[in-house]
């Protein structure tokens, strides 16, 4: 997963998130690097996403995926930030050709979706999971409706469980992709200047991310992502981790309240 060492509080290492190899071929690599261009492919053929645009973006996704991972210790820093970059991209629907796939209660983001199934098959995670990982999920689970209740930003107001499974199938996309992105392209390279300081500044930046629902989501979002964060580190890196307390809350706001 790293360069660097993984010890009991975290995973460590000036490299976090890439691993320069050599210069000759990995097929094993590169099979798991075409998984972009191929789900690309299934998602056209489907009627997904339209023109040329998303496939050559997804086959440049893969290569800089795989170069990240395949290159010289110089080199593979440069083709992870570029792989970051893109991998933004498709968050932010910047790309011509990705849809909306509408599931009803949720609509999925095709590039968003893409990018972050393609990392978690190149940047693979174990599911980690320990009592303090626990304790963490408990405050936040309980801890950030609360206080979106007691602001006034959410009312009660309970969903179907019909409506709620499909919001849940919808938002693990989603969930994924941004766990991802955050854990491995921000908070996993920042922990070389400390574990507190990586989970901080990636919490901030995860409640910037989600400012056009308002300050005051935007404020929920970010202790949301001191907890995400939390959990990351105290897993010892597991993505996995994050991203189901992350679907866990997504999916108790729509059991409350609707939303």
């Amino acid at each position: 997963m790293t360069q660097g060492t993984q010890g009991k509080g975290g995973v460590t290492g000036r490299h976090a998130g890439f691993r320069p190899g050599g210069a000759a071929l990995r097929p094993g690599l590169a099979l798991r690097a075409a998984a972009a261009p191929a789900m690309a492919g299934l998602a056209w053929q489907a009627g997904w996403i339209h023109g040329p645009w998303p496939l050559l973006a997804a086959l440049l996704f893969g290569g800089l995926l795989y170069a990240s991972q395949a290159a010289s210790r110089r080199s593979a820093p440069w083709y992870f930030a570029a792989a970051g970059a893109l991998f933004l991209a498709f968050g932010l629907s910047l790309v011509p050709g990705f849809g909306r796939l509408d599931l009803g209660p949720v609509s999925v983001n095709t590039g968003k979706a893409l990018a972050g199934l393609a990392a978690a098959v190149m940047l693979p995670s174990a599911w980690r999971w320990n009592r303090a990982c626990t304790v963490v999920a408990g405050a936040c689970l309980v801890g950030v409706p609360a206080l979106a209740w007691a602001i006034g930003y959410v009312h009660w107001g309970p969903a179907p469980l019909r409506a709620v499974a499909l919001f849940a199938v919808g938002n693990a996309f989603g969930t994924l992709a941004e766990e991802w992105f955050f854990r491995r392209w921000v908070q996993q390279p920042l922990q070389r200047w400390g574990a507190g300081f990586a989970v901080g500044v990636t919490a901030v930046l995860f409640g910037l991310a989600h400012l056009g629902g308002g300050t005051h989501f935007a404020l929920l979002a970010t202790l949301a992502g001191l907890a995400y964060g939390a959990v990351f580190h105290l897993s010892r890196g597991s993505v996995w981790a994050s991203v189901a307390l992350h679907l866990g809350l997504n999916v108790l706001r729509r059991l409350l309240f609707g939303l």
